[in-house]
């Protein structure tokens, strides 16, 4: 498996602090491609400033100093300067001035100059004025957001390409060159990844009960026997102290646990190595100690040691699919290609469908949530960018009147999902320059984005859905990934993985709305395919495994433990048919239970022990640990494993995919699934249901008209219902259907079945009394609705 022909390389800074990871980020740049043009370090502002000093080079001894900062590792930073040498990379130095200000998880809620984190934005625009060529910065963040989205926030200021390559790296398929064979190797996968790279780091400071001054000056990542018993003890000692969740991290020192000084690597970036003269060990406080470090010097390495065998193509790197993903792609998908793409092309109608009418915006409100339905602007002219900016122009206008004594006033900061339907993906750039105006803080919306084509009405380029979150915004959730990893695509426009909202009144339920995720191979950002000749059938699959994989990955990191419902967008080509069959099988492959032999048949699947304990098949449960998503523990009263489905044709993807997998994921305690007919749902928690309603292919105008019709007065009138869309392969006669609708080429739902529409219904079951006022906005009258 692989990717596409990536771009060309980037020219980076790294972020260096003199530990294992920042170093160890540096070979992974080469191994992608990249060039290194610069190294930036921050170091603590001397106390006596009277003095003069030159960054570059080493300080002495007795002006060693050490602070406890939230950003930046300061220990053995008088080394630093060395690291020049050693790489042959010039290095770029800045006192860190300022403290912790802006402590929260995500960087960007306070505006100040005083934080810690403002101290980067100078020294890079240093390093980009000697370098103009640099267009991207590197850091070693593993595990800590609170890291990475202060590199992201400067970095995007800075116009420079976030990396984190070794980001979520605990949780990554290992590199097929690393041994399993002890929990304790597994548990340090990364710190054995750098013994095969030659890597020298030792410990130069610890602080946790779980380690002392007997592991100070020890090499975590020393090759050989040694170098394992090391880390053997390593992991032995954490484990007393760290929680089972936690081990990874702690046994990485992501935590603080302990901090870490490179002094040599593989050749062909370490030009010399780095000896100490002496050093003494100091224990102060709280089970803290450390190494003072004197006669800290470059030392030669000698022509073999340069070439030392060790090339950037063996700096491993994690597999591109987790052992669950990689079965289902491996599994035989039992499907004739050839005969229902006949039937598909036969199905799908290529003539433009009859013209819909331009309505008003559909307005849907339940309890928390709001939902502002088919917006369009043509009258603000023919193109994208004209009409992206009316829209805009009117959402902001309809939300800032909004008023409720309880929830007070609301903006775009209130927005949790869009839904972007264009013309053709070509008017995605004019589009996109005015979204990201929308909006300005930290965590977008989740969004996704398709073109419809000519399904849309004759004059629209751009149709927007917006889903407004009416709740605390405190009680908000976010995941923005801006840093290219390995873990999954990096955001690249404005709006987030994924958004997490409590239900209103529940403390334990949420939902969490997952931006559409395209199969991109997260270390290149290119569309991946299989290695060698393949078939179009073989290059899908993997396709359809890896978006999966990313919305699972993404639903994992937002402690999702049930899927809701999902939508696979399908582009417009020959092979709809299979390609809707493979996504089907896939989603019901994921959500299967264990075969049972003592299963009866009458009674549907049943949930034993194994099943709550493993929740999949047992062939899978190898050393790797088992995903938390599905939670089948969750599962209660239902005669189905599978939550509802949905995959629907539109003209084009974005990046030329050829499939986008969108999912809403739940956090609950309890998910009920019921099919009856052609309906399908899942409940969460007694309080939120997501809904598919199947309507049959072949479906007259008029016979769809009565269905819809029938659909809307049984549903659509029900004050609890949030959200109403219509995935339809016909024109919309105006009025008929009071929530989004998403005009498609071809629709198919559960095992496959050819459909003339899907309806999802997303319904919040216990809701308040809520009441607002839309008056002469948008030419809607006053809206209000009376809760039960």
């Amino acid at each position: 498996m692989s990717a596409q022909p990536s771009a060309p390389g980037l020219n980076v800074i790294a972020l260096i602090s003199g530990g294992k990871d920042s170093l160890y980020s540096i070979l992974h740049c080469i191994r992608n491609g990249h060039k290194v043009v610069a190294l930036a370090n921050l170091y603590p502002e001397p106390q006596n400033k009277t003095t003069t000093t030159n960054p570059n080079q080493p300080k002495h001894d007795d002006e060693e100093e050490d602070i406890d900062s939230f950003m930046y590792q300061t220990i053995g930073h008088s080394i630093i300067p060395l690291y020049e040498t050693a790489l042959q990379i010039p290095l770029y130095r800045q006192p860190i001035t300022g403290g912790a200000v802006d402590t929260s998880r995500i960087y960007g809620t306070k505006t100040t100059d005083k934080d810690e984190t403002e101290s980067l934005v100078p020294l890079l625009r240093r390093i980009k004025q000697a370098h103009p060529e640099a267009n991207a910065v590197s850091a070693g963040a593993i595990l800590s957001t609170y890291q990475r989205t202060r590199i992201e926030n400067v970095a995007n200021r800075l116009g420079l390409v976030p990396l984190a390559w070794l980001w979520m790296y605990p949780s990554l398929p290992a590199p097929p060159a690393r041994s399993v064979d002890t929990m304790a190797i597994r548990q340090a996968g990364l710190l054995e990844d750098m013994a095969a790279a030659r890597c020298d780091a030792r410990i130069i400071k610890v602080a946790s009960g779980g380690l002392d001054e007997g592991f100070l000056w020890e090499n975590v990542s020393g090759a050989g026997s040694g170098g394992r018993m090391m880390r053997r003890c390593l992991v032995k000692a954490m484990s007393r102290f760290a929680a089972a969740e936690d081990i990874r991290g702690a046994v990485l020192g992501e935590g603080g646990e302990y901090e870490t000084l490179a002094l040599d690597g593989p050749g062909f970036l370490w030009k010399k190595r780095i000896e100490v003269g002496s050093r003494e060990e100091k224990v102060g406080e709280g089970g803290v100690a450390f190494v003072r470090l004197r006669g800290a010097r470059c030392t030669a390495k000698s022509t073999w040691e340069i070439s030392d065998g060790v090339a950037p193509s063996d700096i491993r790197r994690p597999g591109l699919l987790d052992p669950v993903f990689e079965g289902v792609l491996g599994s035989a998908f039992d499907f004739s290609g050839s005969l229902d793409d006949w039937k598909s092309r036969a199905m799908t109608s290529t003539a433009r469908s009859p013209d819909w009418p331009v309505c008003e915006p559909v307005h849907r409100l339940s309890g928390s949530t709001w939902t502002i339905s088919n917006i369009v602007a043509p009258e603000a002219g023919p193109g994208a960018g004209q009409q992206m900016k009316g829209i805009a122009d009117k959402v902001q206008k309809v939300l800032k009147s909004f008023a409720h004594p309880k929830s007070g006033s609301r903006s775009t900061d209130d927005i949790v999902f869009a839904t972007v339907l264009l013309n053709s993906m070509a008017d995605f750039g004019p589009m996109n320059d005015i979204y990201v105006s929308l909006f300005k803080k930290p965590n977008p919306p989740a969004r996704v984005t398709v073109a419809c084509g000519d399904r849309l009405p004759s004059n629209v380029k751009v149709m927007v859905t917006f889903v407004v979150d009416l709740g605390a915004r405190e009680r908000r959730q976010g995941l923005h990934v801006q840093s290219r990893s390995y873990w999954a695509p990096a955001n690249i426009g404005p709006y987030s993985q994924a958004l997490s909202v409590p239900l209103q009144n529940q403390n334990v339920s949420r939902l969490v709305y997952i931006a559409g995720q395209i199969p991109l191979d997260p270390g290149s950002m290119d569309l991946a395919q299989v290695e060698g000749p393949s078939s179009w059938v073989e290059n899908y699959r993997l396709r359809a495994v890896l978006a999966l994989q990313h919305l699972w990955r993404i639903g994992e990191a937002m402690e999702v433990n049930w899927w809701l419902g999902a939508v696979a967008f399908l582009a417009r080509g020959e092979h709809a048919n299979t390609q809707a069959q493979v996504a089907w099988r896939l989603w019901e492959r994921m959500h299967a239970l264990p075969d049972n032999e003592d299963e009866d048949d009458d009674d549907g699947p049943q949930l034993d022990a194994w099943d709550i304990k493993y929740g999949r098949r047992t062939e899978e449960l190898s050393d790797t640990p088992m995903p938390s998503l599905p939670q089948f523990t969750a599962l209660v009263e239902s005669h189905t494993s599978i939550p509802p489905f949905l995959a629907v044709q539109v003209d084009e993807l974005p990046r030329g995919s050829d499939i986008e997998w969108q999912g809403l994921g739940g956090r609950c305690e309890q998910v009920k699934l019921d099919i009856k007919g052609g309906t399908s749902s899942t409940t969460m928690d007694s309080h939120y249901k997501y809904t598919n309603i199947e309507i049959d292919a072949g479906s007259s105008d008029e016979t769809l008209k009565q269905i819809l019709r029938s659909v809307k007065e049984a549903h659509c009138r029900d004050s609890s219902l949030s959200q109403a869309v219509l995935y339809i392969t016909h024109s919309v006669p105006e009025a008929l259907w009071p929530g989004q609708v998403v005009p498609c080429r071809s629709v198919w739902g559960r095992e496959g079945r050819r459909l003339s529409a899907g309806v999802v219904l997303q319904q919040l079951r216990k809701i308040t009394t809520v009441s607002f006022s839309l008056r002469h906005v948008l030419n809607i009258s006053d809206i209000e609705h009376k809760r039960d």
